[in-house]
């Protein structure tokens, strides 16, 4: 449930646009994108807390499930919201201020630093039930690439500690129906979950076949729960927002980088179309691209 404070602004708000003649369409859709960030952001977050980060975490996480011309048109919206929100003096910064619109076509999702995985990871050396749950989640996050309701969906018949392999159930179609496939993980990710597996084994709930379990005596852990512990982790390790599929283009970027072939990462990955994957490989391609030339140097052969 979001905050209020977006229903109470959103209704003036909808009354100024109305007043000021716009059309009802424009109207619609800078409406959806208000409700879009408000169910986006955690429930205590109030209109007036919102920070330029999450805004752009939003915009991120946003183009991942909708066109790129509807998320230029809900951040539109986004942005005349604020705007009106300061000039009627309901806040006092913008913090749309100084993001740009998000280019058509152009992928604008950020990969995680090793630094900033290892901090994560940092948070969650415990012993305890939840560490260890937290840490098996980053690591199959980091090695599989995996996407936020492909990992949501595992179950424990889906991982094979001898074989350190998962096997995901993906993305498919109303005809083929869901896509299998099985992920090779290392060995670190490997022995986070076996370690989880074993603290899960005492869990109230175990014989559940959910393999994440929640916290607490909680029966199982959400796909919303992994996005609200992966926020929590981040918080803890003072690397700014994050969303979980920022782990997956990670993955992907660190596989190209490592020299491994397309057709490998698509398979890994469940992609069927070439123009996903190099939307994912685009924001590292210019990096990708110099260390390429640092190794082919024609002046260092001559």
């Amino acid at each position: 449930m979001p905050h209020p404070d977006f229903g109470t602004l959103g209704t003036s708000w909808e009354l100024s646009l109305d007043a000021d003649g716009y059309s009802r369409n424009t109207i619609k859709a800078y409406q959806q994108g208000l409700r879009s960030l408000a169910a986006w952001l955690s429930p205590d977050t109030a209109p007036d807390q919102v920070t330029r980060d999450m805004v752009r975490g939003w915009i991120v996480a946003t183009r991942e499930v909708t066109s790129s011309g509807t998320t230029r048109s809900w951040f539109a919206g986004i942005r005349h919201f604020y705007r009106w929100a300061v000039a009627e003096g309901e806040m006092d910064s913008d913090p749309t201020a100084g993001i740009r619109t998000p280019p058509p076509n152009q992928p604008v999702t950020p990969v995680l630093s090793a630094d900033s995985i290892r901090a994560l990871l940092g948070t969650c050396t415990g012993n305890d039930f939840v560490a260890r749950r937290d840490a098996a989640i980053l690591y199959l996050l980091v090695d599989g690439g995996l996407r936020l309701a492909e990992i949501a969906g595992l179950t424990v018949d889906a991982v094979d500690v001898r074989s350190r392999t998962v096997t995901v159930v993906g993305k498919g179609t109303g005809r083929s129906g869901p896509r299998r496939r099985t992920i090779a993980v290392g060995v670190k990710a490997t022995r986070a979950l076996d370690r989880y597996l074993r603290e899960r084994r005492r869990h109230p709930y175990t014989e559940l076949p959910a393999l994440w379990l929640g916290g607490r005596g909680r029966a199982t852990l959400t796909a919303a729960g992994i996005k609200a512990m992966l926020q929590r982790r981040a918080a803890a390790a003072e690397i700014g927002h994050i969303h979980p599929h920022m782990f997956r283009h990670t993955w992907a970027a660190a596989f190209q980088a490592a020299g491994g072939s397309d057709g490998d990462l698509m398979s890994l990955g469940g992609w069927r179309s070439r123009a996903m994957l190099d939307r994912y490989g685009q924001a590292t391609a210019a990096e990708r691209a110099r260390q390429a030339n640092a190794r082919l140097s024609l002046g260092d052969r001559l």
